[in-house]
């Protein structure tokens, strides 16, 4: 089973029944981490994010199926190619999302890079428009100091969901 294959298992394994809230990523990361492997910098910040939500919640991949969450990248890795293999990679990945928000019509999305707004703008439309845009939030990545911007987004974005 290769990388790819093993991952999306992983990712499988934490399908919530329902998706309320679905969590849009560029793509699964090249250095041997990912957010359903708990070792990312993604999954670090949004344990800390709904730990802070959630006070006395210590936060699992299996509270975040429970609560109706589930991630969705857009690529595989995608850091070796090119910026236009990048793009197109990514691009591939816009008609898989907009059969996933048909068939799971989730209230939210959140994008986890901003760079996926364009993205999940186009497969919302592919989809119908099902999900309005209000219920569409655009976070920064959890990257190059841009973590905190991240969780602060996300604990504002989650409070507003779960109206706290």
């Amino acid at each position: 089973m290769s990388f790819i294959e093993n991952e999306e298992k992983l990712r499988r394994s934490y399908k919530p029944d329902k998706i309320e809230i679905l969590f849009v990523g560029e793509a699964i990361p090249d250095d041997n981490t990912f957010f359903y492997a708990a070792n990312s910098p993604l999954y670090k910040y949004t344990r800390e994010a709904f730990e802070e939500v959630f006070p006395g919640t210590e936060f699992t991949l299996e509270v975040f199926k429970e609560k109706g969450c589930y991630l969705f990248d857009l690529a595989g890795p995608v850091g070796n190619m090119t910026y236009k293999g990048r793009i197109t990679t990514i691009a591939e990945g816009i008609p898989v999302l907009a059969k996933l928000i048909t068939d799971e019509k989730p209230k939210y999305i959140i994008s986890t890079k901003s760079a996926n707004i364009s993205a999940i703008v186009i497969a919302n439309e592919h989809a119908g428009d099902l999900i309005p845009d209000k219920n569409i939030f655009d976070l920064p990545a959890p990257i190059f100091g841009s973590h905190h911007f991240y969780k602060a987004k996300l604990v504002k974005t989650l409070k507003h969901i779960y109206n706290l």
